[in-house]
Order: C-alpha cells, then structure tokens, then sequence
C-alpha cells in the first residue's frame, strides 16, 4: 500500500476537525494510508512570509523534514498550505545556501530538509500520485443527474512556478469531476475569482461579497453545486443559497460512502445527491 504525510494545517482544526476524517477517508479509498505529521505547524497562510521569509521558510522547511523523516512525501487538501509549501520547497532546492541557512535552524530539532519530499494537493495527488486510471477503478457508482460547477480557488493557480495546472485554461478538476457521474459546468461567470477567505480576519463585508460571486456566477450557468478541492474555499463559501461541496467529499461518496459518512450533513447549506 502506497504511503503519504498528511500535513494537518489549521484546516483540521477546532470546528474544522471532520476535515480530517474527510481526507483520511477520501485516502483509504484511493488505497492509500495517510500518515498524520502530527508534530507539524501552521504554514503562516502567506502572510507571515510578507515580514520574514526566513521564518517561513524554516517553519516549512521543518513540515517537510518532518515528512522525509518518515520516508514519506506530503499532501495537504488546503490551496494556501499548499502553495506557501511549495514555494518553500522550490525556494530551498535552488538556493543552496538558504538551504543550508534553514538546516542550521532545524538541527536544534535534530531534523534535515533534504529536498527529497514531494508536495502534494489533491489535485495532483490524483494526476501523479494515483494517476487517473487507477482513481477512475477506484469508484464504485455514478453520482447522476447532478450539474457541478469546479472552483479552483486562487492558490493553486497562482503563482505561476507552483502552480497545479495551465493557469489560464485548467482542465484536472473537470478530468476529476467528470468520471463521478456529474455533469461538469465550466465558463460561468466569476470562476476565477477570489472566495475571500483570507479577508474574513480584515474586512468580513469584503469576504461576503468576493464569497458570493462564484456561487452566484454558478447558479446562473445552471450548476447544483460547486466543488473546490479547498477546504478554504468551501469554509468561505458555504452558507450562502447555492451548495458548495470539497471535492474529497464527491469522490467520496462514489467510492461507496454514504453523504453523511463524508461530512455532507455538516454543510450549512444542504446538499441533495442522488446515489
């Protein structure tokens, strides 16, 4: 059986917590065992980087020690975790003295970033680490007569050098979404713009209204529900009239779980499937 680090993030976190038993399931499904990085530590959500890199840099220089320590790469369902950790990453491998800089850092710990861990999100988890034959075996029924709207969320298109797919035409989501059963929406209005999340701790007015566009910009294209592979995302964006669900938990229920088994029930806004 294939092996991750599954690096926790504050998405799995306080009320946040079914996140966790959502991508541990979504896993076992996949065949894999997640291995929890229990002793990791927040990313600093791209905001930390913008007084001190080093401290970021070192803060996920460690998350990813932490991983290679147990021989394993790392994969986090969260957009943000994923980008700061990613650039992290690329930061270190091509500055060897940042490098060497950070590991002067971590060896008070007794860890080493090596460089040798991948980054994983779930959407590349399923394109390289799975690979989409082996995720498409892997369902178990048809979630049908449902339209879904795919909403990346900013971060794993953006920046360019860690971004997940062609920023300016990306097709892994509908590749994911499609072999579910569902029909996929794409080219609705507001599809690629911001949720807001990040404003709920400076302007919670702005979050609402960057919130509701794409959800909006979906129910007029005729969608049922959105799907982001952000935890992020569908925190900001659930509660308002149009469903918005976490990828994880669509695929989910087409490995055989039942809606409430993947945390669906706990949405704000109900979400009708039909299985």
């Amino acid at each position: 059986m294939k092996k991750i680090g599954i690096y926790p993030g504050c998405c799995f976190q306080g009320a946040d917590v079914h996140n966790y038993d959502i991508t541990v399931g979504f896993l076992k499904n996949m065949g894999i065992e997640g291995i929890l990085l229990d002793r990791a530590a927040c990313c600093g959500g791209g905001v930390i980087d913008e007084t001190n890199k080093l401290v970021v840099y070192g803060l996920n220089a460690r998350n990813i020690a932490l991983a290679e320590e147990k021989g394993v790469d790392l994969y986090t369902p969260c957009n943000t975790c994923y980008m700061v950790i990613a650039k992290t990453k690329l930061a270190l491998d091509s500055d060897p003295e940042l490098k060497e800089k950070v590991n002067k850092i971590l060896s008070d710990e007794g860890l080493e970033y090596k460089g040798e861990a991948k980054i994983y999100h779930t959407l590349n988890l399923i394109r390289d680490f799975i690979g989409l034959d082996e995720y498409k075996k892997r369902l178990k029924r048809e979630i049908s007569g449902v339209k879904v709207a795919p909403y990346y969320g900013c971060h794993v298109l953006a920046p360019n050098e860690v971004a997940l797919d062609d920023v300016d035409n990306p097709t892994i989501l509908k590749e994911i979404l499609e072999p579910l059963g569902v029909e996929v929406i794409e080219g609705y209005k507001n599809e690629n713009t911001c949720c807001g999340y990040h404003a709920s701790y400076t302007d919670k007015n702005q979050k609402e209204r960057l919130a509701i566009k794409p959800l909006e910009g979906a129910k007029e294209a005729g969608a049922d529900i959105v799907a982001t592979p952000c935890p992020l995302c569908h925190k900001a964006m659930d509660g308002k009239e149009e469903p918005i669900l976490q990828v994880t938990q669509l695929i989910n229920v087409a490995c055989g779980m039942s809606p409430d088994e993947t945390g669906i029930n706990l949405n704000k806004t109900e979400v009708k499937l039909s299985i």
